[in-house]
């Protein structure tokens, strides 16, 4: 895909304005220094708007009772701005991107931009590191950055030190997932079972809760029932976020083994 010479890497970005410290990441100030001006104001049915054209761009975000929900938004919008060729005119809802299932498409590039953007792996990893995988470490961490929940506990699971996935669900179905990159993708996250916290959350009884599950409550594609960690908490009255952590890594060295064993088998039958 062809990009405009207006794009640069974040971590480019944010060595040019010599950004160093979470504290220091102004996405108003970095979108200006990109030649777009970002805006608050009431968006109905989106979360951010952009229209770009020639050398300037407007970015409209949705007034949010988190701030951390408005700057993701606006270094989404930006992404698109400095990724996407062409006229850029585009209503987003940045936080309904996360899903890896559906492969990687515009949206789910403009939120790994975001994501690098303003919670930079120079500055995630040290702060991260040896902590555990739960929401609270993402609350934390989301405090240090100014950024949401979903979004930093995604950052997380993909640069922490431990095994983990995330998964956003409700009473039905299972809304979005991300998986960490230590997580087989031959683990596949179903409805969460009636053994979950996240299966009582989402039916309404209490909001939040923690604790050992057995990872079959939560996947497919386990051959031996081990035990992992469930913290989830409830976001929205019908969604509920929950961080699922192999504190035993033993069990996902076998599912790789096997995978693999399984994968030689079928490379040799083909050659057969």
């Amino acid at each position: 895909m062809t990009q405009p010479a207006r794009y640069r890497s974040a971590v480019d970005l944010l060595k040019e304005l010599g950004i160093t410290e979470p504290s220091e990441i102004d996405i108003e100030a970095i979108a200006q220094h990109c030649d777009a001006t970002v805006t608050y104001g009431t968006l109905s049915g989106s979360e951010a708007r952009i229209v770009g054209a020639d050398e300037r761009a407007i970015i409209t975000v949705n007034h949010s009772s988190s701030r951390g929900r408005e700057r993701f938004s606006a270094a989404h919008e930006l992404a698109h701005w400095l990724r996407d060729a062409g006229e850029v005119a585009l209503l987003c809802n940045p936080h309904r991107a996360f899903d890896e299932s559906g492969g990687t498409n515009r949206e789910s590039r403009a939120n790994d931009y975001a994501a690098d953007l303003l919670m930079p792996r120079f500055m995630f990893s040290p702060r991260s590191e040896g902590k555990s995988m739960t929401l609270a470490t993402a609350s934390e961490l989301a405090d240090v950055f100014t950024t949401s929940l979903t979004s930093t506990a995604i950052r997380l699971i993909q640069l922490g030190s431990f095994p983990a996935a995330v998964v956003a669900s409700d009473a039905t179905r299972i809304r979005w997932f991300r998986r960490g990159p230590d997580v087989p993708e031959s683990l596949w996250p179903r409805l969460p079972g009636r053994k979950t916290f996240a299966h009582d959350l989402a039916k309404g009884q209490g909001d939040a809760g923690s604790g050992d599950v057995y990872v079959d409550e939560w996947f497919s594609g386990a051959d031996e029932r081990h035990s992992i960690h469930e913290d989830s908490r409830r976001v929205t009255d019908d969604l509920v976020l929950s961080i699922l952590w192999w504190t035993d890594e033993e069990p996902l060295e076998a599912i790789v083994e096997r995978d693999e064993r399984r994968a030689y088998r079928r490379s040799d039958w083909r050659n057969d």
